[in-house]
């Protein structure tokens, strides 16, 4: 069968095959930990990645997390999975325009002045099409059909794997299943979307190295979302041919960004991927899809900031009762607070070393440190928003990996934790946690 044929299979079906397909990935990963062959690994990549498409929603956001964490499948595996970042599998023209119609009141041709059906890119939860909108080039995100239906459905079946994560852990894996469902399914209104990013633009006005499309209000609804089109090269593009020195450059924006986005407003984008970037030839970076945006609780995100201060400061002697202040210890005898220093230690690395240098490496030695033989993992209590930091934190620093970025980050990160918090606000409320 050609992987990218339109499948058309009912939805379990297409379930049950991902589910082996990715026991085979973590399988062909062992094999070639052990030096065994990985000559299928670009063909795994290539029936998973087409799998994962056809699925969209929950499942493709795996995928493309997969896509850029190195060290998780084969190289070759992670390469064909970069396809998610643009997605391969079209809506039919037909329900394109029937549900911009039902969206804004007009079918594609008489709302915009000009409407390119063939997309330009297709992701997790909808597809974006080039068009213009009097004198401005616009681009039109369009939900797929359905997908709020297909999310729960899949948040349906975790539900069974999230009790078995509160018995070997102290995780409350219910209340974190709740809280991907609530958020995820958050992501399904673009008029939140919408609200996030006139947020973080305004936020961002007068950096001159980031760029955030303006949002046209009048042409954007619950399922579709009408931005200023932004023209620059995509991630793989930019590595491809940019300089060392363009490229550290771009990853001192991403990284500040992050930064500033974390300590200093309260709120992220929580969705790192590549294809979320654009590379403009001035130097700027434009940042793309605010869908995953989390404004965090105060008192979560002062704790956060208090525990990256004495981190990178070295004050081992105040570890052990913040730790304990912020409720993160479920037992305080059994915990091990040496393991969670080198590990937090290890997550902060970038920011007390004289000069650092991401790398793949860097990144999988932290995967180590989390793993399934971690005895802290009975004893941890994570707030369910706790989720979040750590995707963008690590899901930045793999991205921060593939750039080669190298550089000194302490002073950047110290400069954001010594301002006050200043939490973006939101006219759509169920975008926060």
């Amino acid at each position: 069968m050609n992987p990218f044929t339109a499948d058309k299979r009912p939805l379990l079906s297409r379930l049950q095959t991902t589910r082996r397909l990715a026991s085979s990935a973590v399988q062909l990963g062992v094999r070639r930990g052990l030096g065994m062959d990985g000559s299928r690994d670009g063909m795994l990549g290539d029936v998973l990645a087409a799998e994962l498409d056809q699925m969209k929603g929950m499942a493709m956001k795996v995928g493309q997390i997969l896509s850029y964490f190195d060290g998780i499948l084969p190289a070759d595996a992670h390469a064909a999975l970069r396809m998610l970042q643009l997605g391969v599998t079209r809506m039919p023209t037909a329900q394109v325009t029937a549900l911009i119609e039902a969206e804004l009141g007009q079918p594609p041709a008489v709302a915009f002045s000009r409407f390119d059906l063939e997309p330009v890119a297709s992701a997790s939860i909808g597809q974006v099409h080039r068009a213009r909108l009097g004198n401005d080039e616009v681009a039109v995100k369009v939900q797929y059909p359905h997908i709020s239906t297909t999310i729960e459905r899949d948040f349906s079946r975790l539900q069974h794997l999230s009790g078995l994560i509160s018995t070997v852990t102290s995780i409350d894996g219910q209340a974190v299943t709740a809280e991907l469902r609530d958020n995820i399914a958050a992501e399904c209104d673009y008029r939140a979307e919408a609200s996030a990013q006139n947020a973080f633009r305004s936020a961002f006005a007068n950096d001159t190295a980031v760029a955030i499309p303006a949002v046209f209000d009048s042409h954007s609804a619950r399922r579709v979302l009408t931005t200023c089109w932004h023209d620059g090269q995509n991630f793989y593009q930019f590595v491809a041919s940019a300089s060392a020195t363009q490229r550290h450059a771009a990853a001192d924006v991403l990284l500040q960004f992050a930064l500033r986005c974390a300590f200093a407003l309260g709120s992220i984008n929580a969705d790192p991927h590549p294809g979320n970037y654009l590379f403009e030839a001035d130097g700027r970076v434009t940042f793309l899809d605010f869908g995953a945006v989390r404004v965090f609780d105060a008192d979560f995100i002062e704790g956060e900031r208090q525990l990256a201060k004495i981190i990178i400061d070295n004050r081992r002697a105040a570890f052990r009762p913040l730790l304990r202040d912020i409720g993160m210890v479920h037992n305080d005898h059994r915990f091990d607070y040496d393991l969670h220093w080198e590990l937090l230690r290890h997550q902060y690395m970038p920011f007390w070393s004289p000069s650092f240098h991401f790398s793949a490496e860097f990144v999988r030695r932290a995967f180590e440190f989390s793993g399934p033989k971690n005895p802290n993992l009975r004893h941890l209590v994570f707030a369910p928003q706790w989720i979040w930091l750590q995707r963008l934190q690590w899901g930045l620093y793999a991205v921060l990996a593939r750039l080669g970025a190298s550089g000194s980050y302490g002073d950047l990160l110290r400069t954001y934790l010594a301002q006050p918090v200043t939490p973006l606000t939101l006219s759509v409320p169920h975008a926060t946690v």
